[in-house]
């Protein structure tokens, strides 16, 4: 018999760390910087793990930000007009400065010396920083809107500084002379990246324009316009090209454009000899976001690939063929399902507010995209490597994920619901599952077949409907299947769960029960593994279990104070793990409807929590878009706590022999240690029996070190609280005082409430005295009257 579970540790948290905006890279491609709110979140791109977060929460929102070449340095722009520049490594501020500009810097760039910065501000202005020395040299004025690209010429001899701004003019800067060199008008519309080629001789200037137009520096003079018929994002001269471009030393650059197209164009003809898109959405589908679908792109040298940033907040690395070699989720949203699939759990699928599946790999939270929804997926379900999924689209969608590659194919679809699909589940007593399960706004509950093998020749199945049940007179919110496949449980916003029993060929549902007691609608609804009930969650805070052969409900958990959103069994079905709107997870003991423990780790309403099938780690996903693993530490707890008590049975051991071979300085020290007030009493007592116990004790107290002497003065303290002990306590004090000085005392962390501490006592202790000697002079005297008179 399994272990019942009494803690659970948060082991990993995968949040947020790219909320748009910008994006630099390590010089050595394996660190990305991420803007995120109010810090850059820094992400290790082997692992997809963040590695540390630069910033301070307490301050306004970061404008802009720039990595220096040598990998040290992190520069921000604030909201509130300062520079600030970080050692990322050892996360050290090193300096604050102003920005001197009288509105947010929107673009910055640094020489190759990384010596000078230039800074461009919505103030139409632009300033060059010594950024060493810590003092701007340079104010260039000319521009009639915001600066929105700046960088500098690659040779760091020419000192030249070219910007664009969204006056739709392109100006080139020389800092030796402080002069305007060249004004143009090259482009009609923004220009958002620039690439410079032939060892800084030609450059390339791209924009939303629909143009790429390519200057000779030397007098810097456009000299070609090529029309690329898209607006781009960035345009790049890659070290290398894809291996299917013909080496003929023609010049070349690649273009991104908006729209998530990437091309390679022939600088000379303007031709494009290849292209390929990088949408995870369907563009059709998707049309409002078809021209900002990609909001930057970054090249890396040494990864010799692309890495784009969308509009929705994700990351896509490509490789040098402009393949999707991995992906990456910056922000999750509110998360709404999530189930581990997988041999061993190695995957999770994860439905978000958004159309697309994502199912990340657990090693390195590299996450697959899946388009096939056309609207926001509500919920999912699991049977080893299938997974079902329910849209707001009407529509269900059954995926499989391939155990050897680890890639996510889609299988079937069907289409049969009028409203959104609010919940569905699969089958459970077979691999591959017999049947699925759906439910919905429109009330009614689908039967459909699954797919058999043979039949998936071709991707995306038309899936049959078997059955359909008008089931509830309010939404369905949830769906579950008996272990055994003969009976399944409906959760709905009516306030009742019902029992339906399946027919052999599942062409009808048969009702065997309505389950009242609720007060608001169901949110969660499963089967016990093991018992023949049924357990039900609800928005009035209650978890209620019934019994499937009498329908009677058996027992009732409260302890949530909102909503119980869902719940997992686990422990053989002895325990159940729940989370709610509060942000809470409870541990409940099901034998004594008992919450055991509860588990913060959430901002807002916790939406799912899935198992392993080890029952070793927990997921759970909410509203603050976040995703924590939650660690089983039983067992290691256990094994702590047996650990530590045998230590302490060992050392109360060798105290008691201590006391016994009258070695009382280790005794003492070893009592101090172990924090045994009352055995440290003892010892103090038997030192006083001894012969000159007073001067015995005086020597022990005095090999005391001066954190033992704190340590044995707080023991005393509780000694003093005592009539009976409080003579020690006594002794132990006038020693202390009669041997050490004032000053050294003074210097204890805690002299003020031991001070305190015996005061109050001490004084009872002198009026008792007091009170006793007034007492022993009136007996006295009482005598000697009686002695007089007799």
């Amino acid at each position: 018999m399994s272990l019942l579970k009494t803690s659970l540790d948060a082991v990993e948290k995968f949040s947020a760390f790219y909320t748009g905006g910008q994006l630099q890279l390590s010089s050595d491609g394996s660190k990305l910087f991420c803007g995120c709110k109010k810090e850059i979140k820094i992400v290790d791109l082997k692992t997809g793990r963040k590695v540390s977060s630069i910033g301070q929460e307490e301050e306004e929102e970061i404008t802009q930000f720039i990595l220096t070449k040598d990998d040290v340095h992190l520069i921000l722009a604030t909201q509130n007009l300062l520079f600030r520049q970080w050692n990322w490594q050892d996360k050290s501020l090193v300096k604050t400065w102003r920005s001197v500009h009288n509105a947010p810097v929107t673009s910055l760039a640094l020489d190759p010396s990384v010596t000078l910065l230039a800074s461009g501000s919505a103030d139409f202005t632009i300033k060059v920083w010594d950024i060493v020395r810590g003092y701007f040299t340079h104010n260039f004025k000319g521009h009639s809107g915001v600066i929105r690209y700046l960088t500098f010429h690659p040779d760091s001899e020419r000192l030249q500084l070219i910007s664009a701004s969204e006056d739709y003019t392109v100006r080139v800067w020389d800092l030796k002379t402080s002069s305007l060199l060249v004004s143009s008008q090259c482009h009609a519309s923004l220009v958002t990246s620039m690439a410079f080629a032939d060892n800084g001789n030609i450059l390339y200037s791209a924009g939303k324009d629909n143009v790429v137009c390519v200057w000779k520096t030397d007098k810097w003079k456009v000299y070609k316009t090529i029309p690329v018929f898209e607006p781009v994002i960035s345009v790049i001269v890659p070290l290398d090209f894809p291996s299917l471009i013909d080496d003929d030393n023609v010049q070349r650059f690649i273009t991104v454009s908006s729209t998530g197209d990437v091309r390679v164009i022939n600088a000379e003809t303007g031709k494009r000899e290849y292209s390929n898109s990088c949408r995870l959405s369907d563009p059709d589908v998707d049309s409002k976001t078809t021209d900002s679908y990609i909001v930057q792109a970054l090249y890396s040298t040494d990864l010799n690939g692309i890495i784009l940033a969308t509009y929705d907040e994700n990351i896509i690395l490509l490789s040098k063929d402009f393949t999707i070699d991995k992906q990456l989720c910056g922000h999750l949203d509110e998360i709404l399902s999530l189930h581990f699939l997988g041999e061993k759990d190695s995957h999770v699928a994860v439905a978000t507010n958004t159309d697309l599946l994502k199912v990340f790999n657990r090693e390195t939270w590299e996450c697959q995209m899946l388009q096939g929804h056309s609207d926001i997926i509500t919920s999912l379900d699991v049977k080893d490597n299938f997974i079902v999924s329910g849209s707001k689209d009407s529509s269900i969608r059954v995926w499989q994920l391939s155990p050897d590659v680890g890639f996510i194919t889609l299988l079937a679809m069907g289409q049969g619901h009028t409203q959104s699909v609010q919940c569905v589940c699969l089958a459970r007593a077979t691999a591959r599952p017999k049947f699925i399960l759906s439910g919905g706004v429109d009330m009614t509950l689908k039967v459909w077949t699954f797919p058999a093998e043979s039949e998936v020749i071709t991707p995306q199945v038309k899936l049959r409907v078997s059955c359909t049940e008008h089931a509830h007179d309010k939404d369905i919110n949830c769906l579950a299947v008996a272990p055994n496949d003969r009976i399944i449980a409906t959760g709905s916003q009516d306030k009742t769960a019902k029992l339906w029993s399946v027919g052999d060929n599942l062409q009808s549902l048969s009702l065997l029960a309505v389950l009242r007691g609720h007060k608001r609608g169901i949110w969660c609804v499963k089967f016990s593994p093991v018992d023949q009930i049924v357990c039900t969650s609800s928005g009035d805070g209650y978890i209620k279990m019934w019994n499937v052969l009498d329908y009677s409900c058996v027992r009732t958990l409260e302890g949530h104070d909102s909503s119980v959103l869902s719940f997992v069994f686990l422990s053989q079905g002895r325990q159940i793990l729940s989370c709610g709107s509060d942000g809470l997870l409870k541990l409940w003991l099901i034998k004594t409807s008992e919450c055991i423990k509860t588990f913060e780790g959430h901002d807002a309403k916790v939406w799912a929590l899935s198992a392993t099938s080890e029952e070793d780690y927990i997921m759970s996903g909410g509203a603050d878009s976040t995703l924590i693993l939650w660690k089983d530490v039983t067992e290691q707890e256990e094994l702590d706590k047996q650990e530590k008590l045998h230590k302490q049975i060992m050392q109360e051991q060798v105290l008691s022999n201590l006391i016994v071979d009258k070695k009382f300085v280790r005794a003492m020290g070893l009592a101090i240690s172990l924090n045994k007030p009352y055995k440290a009493l003892n010892i103090m007592k038997e030192v006083i029996k001894q012969e000159n116990g007073i001067q015995q004790l005086e020597k022990l107290v005095c090999k005391l070190r001066m954190d033992q002497i704190e340590s044995v003065m707080k023991f005393a303290i509780e000694w003093n609280t005592n009539s009976r002990n409080y003579f020690p306590a006594q002794q132990l004090l006038n020693i202390i005082l009669r041997n050490y000085l004032p000053q050294d005392l003074a210097k204890l962390s805690s002299i003020q409430s031991l001070v305190e501490g015996f005061s109050v006592y001490t004084d009872r202790h002198l009026q008792r005295l007091n009170n006793l000697l007034i007492d022993s002079h009136f007996a006295e005297y009482c005598y000697s009257c009686m002695k007089t008179s007799s």
